[in-house]
């Protein structure tokens, strides 16, 4: 039995370094968009018994409950890490054979990505982990059981989930999607999904605020020469 576990930040706090182009309201609905786009991913896959969305944001729990998902209050944030342990906690309390941790900005993941990580579980403990663009950044991992490795989310994450791996002497698989290896960050990172996220949520979002124009203006005006003023 797989579960699905999507931390998700307090939204006032999310995707700051969007701020240049989108308004605080605008940052809440568009990470609202890529959660969808996610839980969709999700909802197709054959392997995934249940999912669970863990947030400080009583809106995101709401949504979460709406949509079908367990909400799993996480108090007080103390950070990515802190959450996917207690989600971990909170699977093997309810004998979870496996953990599969998404974060909500990698909107073009399809339900195929997910299932093959799965599919990649095989072992009775191993560590699949789906790395971002730059192969510095996790953008999935799947924990078998649970609790077999603690979440080093941050810096460098691909590279310090797997020494924690070979440290505590766990197989661990390396899964390459071009859909997950796309995390949205910066503006562009939207520029990349606009050329090939169709369909999504999160496309449909930046269309409707005429995103792509704003983005434009933005990278025109920072590229603008300065004017020798003497």
């Amino acid at each position: 039995m797989t579960f699905v576990a999507i931390p998700v930040k307090g939204l006032k706090d999310a995707k700051r370094r969007l701020e240049v182009v989108l308004r605080p309201e605008e940052r809440s609905l568009l990470c609202i968009a890529m959660l969808k786009d996610v839980l969709k991913a999700v909802s197709i896959s054959e392997y995934v018994e249940r999912t669970a969305i863990i947030s400080c944001d009583e809106k995101i729990l709401k949504l979460a409950r709406t949509l079908g998902a367990i909400a799993l209050d996480e108090g007080e944030s103390k950070g990515l890490n802190s959450a996917v342990e207690k989600m971990a906690r909170f699977c093997i309390d309810r004998k979870v054979k496996s953990m599969l941790v998404l974060p909500i900005d990698i909107p073009l993941v399809k339900s195929d990505d997910i299932d093959g990580m799965i599919k990649q579980s095989f072992f009775p403990n191993s560590v699949v982990i789906a790395p971002s663009m730059d192969e510095k950044g996790t953008n999935a991992l799947l924990l078998t059981p649970p609790t077999v490795i603690k979440p080093r989310f941050g810096i460098n994450s691909f590279k310090t989930h797997i020494d924690e791996a070979i440290t505590n002497r766990i197989r661990y698989i390396v899964y390459k999607s071009p859909r997950v290896a796309l995390d949205i960050d910066t503006p562009k990172d939207l520029v990349a999904l606009s050329k090939i996220g169709k369909g999504t949520e999160t496309y449909n979002y930046m269309m409707e605020i005429n995103l792509i124009n704003r983005i434009n203006e933005y990278f025109e005006e920072i590229n603008k020469p300065i004017l020798n003023r003497n």
